[in-house]
């Protein structure tokens, strides 16, 4: 019996070094057969709400680090405002990149229409070329009970939040596709929100088109392997800018308690992280552990991950947010009920 012992042991022993040694190998794999680092240096940029908030922050990073940028918005006085932000940073780049070379185009990304024609100018012109990337980071929120907002709050929330960033997608892979090959991948980022991957009292005129932003990520990650395009989608959590006061306005007391664990990043923290996770080639990009949790619980099977650490992630995500959301949100919902019914006079 104890030399049977021995064996099993033995035996155990055998298979765990043996799956150590298959998980380091294919760790090695991955890292051989990865793809080479995404390098802005000499890449032309397209951004769309790069006048202010995360996309003026990306485009002055981008350029810092030797992209030439495109910024693209509606109000021409912001983008001028922002194109001088943007030849600052790039003049203090070690890379050699002209000022001169950066582009703002005032254009209403909401059609496919605006969307085509800003496209085409940032490809067109004497300093104009298919751009190599196109991130976009346009779009806003008008947090508010959706019992009080009004038709024209919803399809305002469809266009800035959806729209905006189907058109540019649609744009930017359309001129993509017919452009020669280029040496490397070509990109497309949509922004999306933490409220991709699930709901919050407050945020129905947002939190749906968020999670269109996310569903047309999965589509485009797949299909746009046809023109050797990259797809990645991008989910902050509070981003302390412009937008982050207009959304203040009008946002519920009880959404404001809910959210005051979240303490926020700045756009530039959010920029870096964005790049960081595009440069890993990683396909869904989060930048704080909140984020991260509901990002490693909600992603499919069919959807790719980002390494090894997301199995941990999965498990305590799968026992922690249900605990959040229960004895945090839903609690904190509930014990407003009363003050919100009187506030809006339900039963008067």
């Amino acid at each position: 019996m104890r030399l049977a012992v021995a064996v099993d042991s033995a035996d155990v022993r055998q298979v765990v070094a043996s799956l150590l040694i298959a998980l380091l190998s294919l760790v090695v794999l991955m890292r051989f057969f990865s793809k080479p680092k995404w390098s802005p240096v000499g890449k032309h940029v397209f951004i769309s709400g790069g006048s202010q908030g995360l996309g003026l922050a990306l485009a002055k990073l981008l350029a810092s680090q030797g992209a030439v940028v495109t910024i693209c918005s509606r109000t021409q006085s912001k983008l001028d405002a922002a194109l001088l932000e943007i030849q600052a940073a790039s003049r203090s780049s070690e890379h050699n990149s002209k000022p001169s070379n950066h582009r703002a185009i005032s254009a209403d990304l909401s059609s496919f229409a605006g969307a085509k024609r800003a496209l085409e100018e940032a490809s067109s012109g004497t300093s104009g070329s298919v751009p190599d990337a196109v991130f976009c980071c346009a779009g806003g929120a008008k947090p508010g009970f959706f019992i009080e907002q009004t038709e024209k709050d919803f399809e305002s929330g469809m266009r800035t939040d959806y729209w905006t960033a189907l058109s540019t997608a649609h744009a930017a892979a359309s001129i993509m596709a017919r452009a020669p090959a280029a040496q490397h991948p070509r990109k497309i980022v949509l922004v999306s929100s933490v409220l991709g991957f699930f709901g919050l009292v407050g945020y129905s005129q947002y939190t749906p088109m968020k999670h269109a932003v996310r569903g047309l990520a999965e589509s485009l990650r797949s299909e746009l392997l046809l023109y050797n395009i990259d797809v990645h989608a991008y989910f902050p959590s509070t981003i302390l800018s412009p937008g982050f006061e207009e959304e203040n306005k009008t946002k519920p007391a009880i959404t404001r308690e809910i959210e005051g664990v979240d303490e926020g990043l700045t756009p530039e923290a959010c920029a870096k992280g964005l790049l960081r996770g595009v440069q890993k080639a990683q396909f869904l990009i989060t930048t704080d552990f909140l984020a991260e949790l509901f990002r490693s619980t909600s992603a499919g099977g069919a959807t790719p991950g980002n390494g090894f650490s997301d199995s941990f992630k999965r498990i305590l995500g799968l026992i922690g947010l249900p605990i959040w959301r229960i004895l945090v949100a839903d609690q904190s919902i509930k014990g407003h009920r009363t003050v919100h019914q009187k506030e809006m006079k339900l039963f008067s």
